[in-house]
C-alpha cells in the first residue's frame, strides 16, 4: 500500500494524532509561559535589598523578604509576628518628630535607628510608599537601606518538541505496518483528545486567572516604580538596561520601552559612560553595594547632587544577573546642610565670622604664638546710638548699615587679624603684634586700634544719602596665651564700658581698677532694688517761677537715701536704672508720690521726668489713668517732661500715646530743648505744650551772642506755635533780667531755690 493511498484512507485517524500532537505543544508553550512569569512574582523575596509590607494602622509587619530577614537576623515568620516599633530604637514622639522633618525638607525616606535581632543599632534610611492589595486592604511597602557605611532556556521547549515528533513519527510508522489497530488507536486518540481538550479548557482558565493577576501585580510594580521621584535602572552583566522607571527614562530623553537594551554609550558621552560602566563592574565583580555622591547636569541645565546606588540583581533562583541602580536627587539636602554649616560659623547678614568661628580663630592663634615675644589684643567695637537709626529708619536701613560698617571694617585687616560679628551692632576685633619688644607691640596695636576706631567717624554713603555714625571701642591686651576667651572678652567688654561712660567717640584699654568699679556697678544695682523694695527713695520738688519770682509750679526730682552711704545723687543711679530696666518702677514710683501732692496743693502745677523706656512700656498709658484714678489729682495740673529724641524716635507711637494723655487734661513738655534732634515739622504735629530752654544756652547769658541769638530764635519759634517757655538753670540776677528782656518769663534755677524734700518746699510755700 502507498503512503498516498494510506493518507487517503485513514485521513480522520492521522488527523486526530497530529491533533494531539499539537495540543501537546500548546501545553509545553503554556507551561513555559507560566514559568516565565515567577520572576516578577518573586521580585520581592529575591531582591538583595530589605524589604517590609507594614500595616500602617497597628505598625504589624505583614511580609518580608529574604534580605529583610538576613539583615536584621530574624527568620520571616520572627519578623511576622514582631511590630516595627520593636525594631525601631526611637520612641513615639522622635518618630514623629522625624515624620515631622521629613516633611518639612520634601523627602520620602526617613532617618530611624533600627535594631537588629543581635541588639546592635543601625542607622537605616527607610523610603516608604502605599501599597493597596487586591482585598483594598492599604498597607505600607518599604525598602530599608543601611547608611551605617527571567529567562527560562528555551532549549528545555525544543527538546521536549523533538520527543513529540519522534513520538509521532513513531505513532506514524506503527499505523502503516498495523492497519488492524487503526480502530482501536482511533476510539483512543478520541478519548485522549477530549481528556487534552478538557484539560486546555481548565489550562487556558487558569492562565487567564493567573496572566490577569500577573498583569495586576506588574502594573502595581510599575506604577510603584514610576511613583519614587528617584531615579530607577536595571542592568544585565553586560551594561544592557533591562528596564527603568520614568524619571530615569526622562532624565535620559527617552521613554521606559525604548532605554531597553541600551547601554549607558547610547546615552552618555564616553568618558562619562566609561564611568558609570566601572561602577558596574565593581559590583559585578563584588557582589557589593557601591554607593557614592556625584554631581550631575540634568537636560534642564541644572546641575544636581546625586547620592547613588548600585547593588547586586538577583533572579528567582538567587542568582546574579545584573545591577541595579538607584539614584536620589540629594541637591536640596546637601544645600540645607551646607547652609546649617555656613550658620553655625557665620554671621548670616555680614558674613562674618560669628562668636565660635571668631573663638576658634583665637585659640589657634594663641597655639602659635610664644609667651614674651607677641601680644594679642581682643576688642569690642559698638555702634554709638545705632538704636536710633534703627528706630528712625527702620530695621531695614540698619542691616543695610551694618553690611556697609562691617565691609569697612573689614577692608582694614591685615594678616592674622579677624573681625567677626557677634550680633545686633556690636563687632569684636582679634589684632596680633609679633615682636619681642613688648613695648613697640604694644604701641603698633594701640595704633591699629585708633585706625579702626577713627574709620568709622566718617561718613557712610548708602544710595543718595550719607551717615555719620560713631563707635566705642574696649580693648584687652594679652600677652599670656594660656588665658581663656571669656575672660579677654569680658575685659573687653568692661573697657568698652568705661569708653561709652567717657562719652563714647572713644576708646579704653582694660585696666584692672575697671573691673572694681564694675563690681561697684553690680553692687549699686542690688541695692538699687533693695532701694525700690524698702522704700529708701526721697521725692524732691524744686520751685518753678513766673514773672517777678512769683512760685507757680514744681518739678519733681528723686533722691536716693541709702542707709550706709547717705543720699546719693540721680546721675549716680538714674543711668543705672534706665540701663537695667528699674527706671519703670522708679519712675511709676515719683509720678505716684507727686499725685498724691497735687490734691492738697491745688494752687500748683506739677511736673515729672518721663524716661524713655517708661514712656515706651506698652501700659504706660493704662498706668497713668490707673494712678490718677486711685489719687484723685487733678490732670490739668500734671505736667510730664519728655525728650526731643523719644519723640523722634518713635515719632507715630509717641505720638499717639501724647493725644491719649491729653484727652485727660495732661500737658506735655519738652525737656533740654535744642540739645537734641530738634525738628520744627516735629514740633506743629505733636501735641505738645511747653518747650523748656536747657541750661547750657542759659550759662553764657547775657554776655554770650550765640547762646543769646539761639535763645531769642527759641521765643520766636514758640511765640509762632503758642507754646510756652520755661528757661531751666537760671542763676544770676543778669540771667534772669535778660531772659525778662526777650519775652521769657517763666524760669526754673538755682536763682529761686535749690531742689529740697517734697514736704519741706511745700511748707514753706504755704
Amino acid at each position: 500500500m502507498s503512503i498516498k493511498s494510506f493518507f487517503s484512507k485513514n485521513k480522520l485517524v492521522i488527523y486526530s494524532v497530529f491533533t494531539v500532537l499539537a495540543f501537546f505543544i500548546l501545553i509545553a508553550q503554556a507551561i513555559g509561559q507560566g514559568y516565565a512569569s515567577q520572576l516578577p512574582e518573586s521580585f520581592f523575596d529575591e531582591y538583595g535589598s530589605p524589604m517590609l509590607i507594614i500595616d500602617p494602622k497597628t505598625g504589624a509587619i505583614r511580609d518580608a523578604n529574604k534580605a529583610a530577614a538576613k539583615f536584621y537576623g530574624y527568620t520571616i515568620e520572627q519578623l511576622k509576628q514582631l511590630n516595627i516599633q520593636k525594631i525601631n530604637a526611637l520612641d513615639s514622639e522622635d518618630v514623629k518628630l522625624e515624620r515631622e522633618l521629613a516633611e518639612q525638607e520634601n523627602r520620602n525616606y526617613f532617618v530611624f535607628p533600627h535594631r537588629l535581632a543581635s541588639g546592635e543599632v543601625r542607622t537605616v534610611e527607610v523610603y516608604s510608599w502605599p501599597l493597596k492589595t487586591d482585598k483594598g486592604e492599604r498597607l505600607l511597602f518599604s525598602v530599608i537601606l543601611d547608611i551605617t557605611g527571567k529567562k527560562i532556556a528555551e532549549a528545555s521547549v525544543l527538546e521536549y518538541k523533538d520527543r513529540l515528533e519522534s513520538l509521532a513519527e513513531s505513532r506514524y510508522q506503527q499505523l502503516v505496518t498495523t492497519q488492524g489497530r487503526i480502530n482501536q488507536i482511533r476510539w483512543i486518540t478520541t478519548f485522549v483528545l477530549l481528556v487534552i481538550i478538557a484539560f486546555l479548557v481548565w489550562n487556558i482558565f487558569n492562565r487567564r486567572k493567573a496572566e490577569h493577576k500577573l498583569r495586576e501585580k506588574t502594573t502595581m510594580l510599575e506604577g510603584l516604580l514610576n511613583s519614587i521621584p528617584e531615579m530607577i535602572f536595571f542592568k544585565n552583566k553586560e551594561g544592557q538596561y533591562l528596564g527603568c522607571n520614568s524619571e530615569f527614562a526622562n532624565f535620559v530623553n527617552h521613554t521606559p520601552a525604548s532605554v531597553l537594551g541600551k547601554t549607558d554609550f547610547n546615552f552618555f558621552a564616553e568618558a562619562l559612560a566609561n564611568k558609570y560602566r566601572k561602577a558596574d563592574q565593581q559590583v559585578v565583580e563584588t557582589r557589593d553595594q557601591v554607593r557614592l555622591e556625584e554631581w550631575t547636569r540634568f537636560p534642564d541645565g541644572s546641575d544636581r547632587l546625586l547620592d547613588k546606588i548600585k547593588a547586586p540583581l538577583l533572579d528567582a533562583n538567587n542568582q546574579f544577573i545584573g545591577v541595579l541602580g538607584i539614584s536620589r536627587d540629594i541637591t536640596e539636602h546637601y544645600q540645607h546642610k551646607q547652609r546649617i554649616e555656613f550658620l553655625a560659623y557665620y554671621d548670616p547678614l555680614t558674613n562674618l565670622p560669628n562668636r565660635y568661628l571668631f573663638q576658634e580663630k583665637l585659640l589657634a592663634s594663641a597655639k602659635q604664638l610664644k609667651a614674651g615675644k607677641a601680644l594679642m589684643v581682643l576688642a569690642i567695637i559698638d555702634l554709638d546710638h545705632f538704636k536710633n537709626i534703627n528706630d528712625a529708619l527702620g530695621h531695614t536701613k540698619g542691616d543695610e548699615l551694618l553690611i556697609a560698617i562691617s565691609k569697612r571694617l573689614n577692608g582694614l585687616l591685615q594678616p592674622k587679624e579677624t573681625l567677626a560679628r557677634f550680633g545686633g551692632d556690636e563687632f569684636v576685633l582679634l589684632l596680633i603684634q609679633e615682636d619681642s619688644d613688648l613695648k613697640l607691640a604694644e604701641q603698633k596695636l594701640e595704633e591699629r586700634l585708633e585706625v579702626f576706631q577713627s574709620s568709622l567717624t566718617h561718613p557712610l554713603r548708602l544710595g543718595e544719602n550719607e551717615y555719620l555714625l560713631g563707635c566705642s571701642l574696649g580693648a584687652s591686651f594679652n600677652s599670656d596665651f594660656t588665658r581663656s576667651f571669656t575672660d579677654l572678652l569680658k575685659e573687653a567688654d568692661i573697657a568698652l564700658y568705661a569708653a561709652k561712660e567717657a562719652g563714647r567717640g572713644t576708646w579704653r584699654r582694660f585696666k584692672a581698677s575697671m573691673q572694681t568699679q564694675v563690681e561697684n556697678r553690680f553692687e549699686l544695682e542690688g541695692e538699687l532694688r533693695k532701694g525700690l523694695e524698702s522704700q529708701q527713695l526721697r521725692l524732691y520738688l524744686q520751685p518753678k517761677t513766673k514773672l517777678n519770682g512769683v512760685v507757680y509750679g514744681t518739678e519733681s526730682l528723686v533722691r536716693w537715701e541709702h542707709p550706709e552711704k547717705g543720699l546719693i545723687p540721680p546721675d549716680q543711679f538714674i543711668p543705672l536704672a534706665e540701663d537695667t530696666g528699674m527706671i519703670i518702677p522708679l519712675g511709676e514710683w515719683v509720678l505716684k508720690e507727686t499725685l498724691l501732692l497735687m490734691k492738697a496743693n491745688p494752687s500748683l502745677t506739677f511736673a515729672v521726668n518721663i524716661s524713655p523706656r517708661q514712656f515706651r512700656n506698652c501700659d504706660f498709658v493704662e498706668r497713668v489713668q490707673q494712678l490718677i484714678d486711685e489719687t484723685g489729682a487733678d490732670p490739668k495740673r500734671l505736667t510730664l517732661e519728655v525728650t526731643e529724641g523719644l519723640l523722634i524716635t518713635d515719632f507715630n507711637q509717641s505720638s499717639k500715646r501724647m493725644l491719649e494723655l491729653q484727652k485727660l487734661g495732661i500737658s506735655f513738655s519738652i525737656d533740654d530743648f535744642g540739645t537734641g534732634y530738634s525738628s520744627l515739622s516735629y514740633l506743629k504735629k505733636l501735641p505738645i505744650n511747653e518747650l523748656k530752654i536747657d541750661r547750657s544756652f542759659v550759662d553764657g547769658l547775657p554776655d554770650d551772642s550765640s547762646d543769646a541769638l539761639l535763645i531769642e530764635t527759641m521765643m520766636a519759634v514758640a511765640k509762632h506755635l503758642n507754646l510756652l517757655v520755661v528757661a531751666e538753670g537760671v542763676e544770676t540776677k543778669e540771667q534772669q533780667a535778660y531772659l525778662y528782656s526777650v519775652g521769657c518769663n517763666h524760669h526754673q534755677g538755682y536763682f529761686y531755690g535749690k531742689p529740697e524734700p517734697a514736704n519741706q518746699l511745700l511748707a514753706r510755700l504755704k
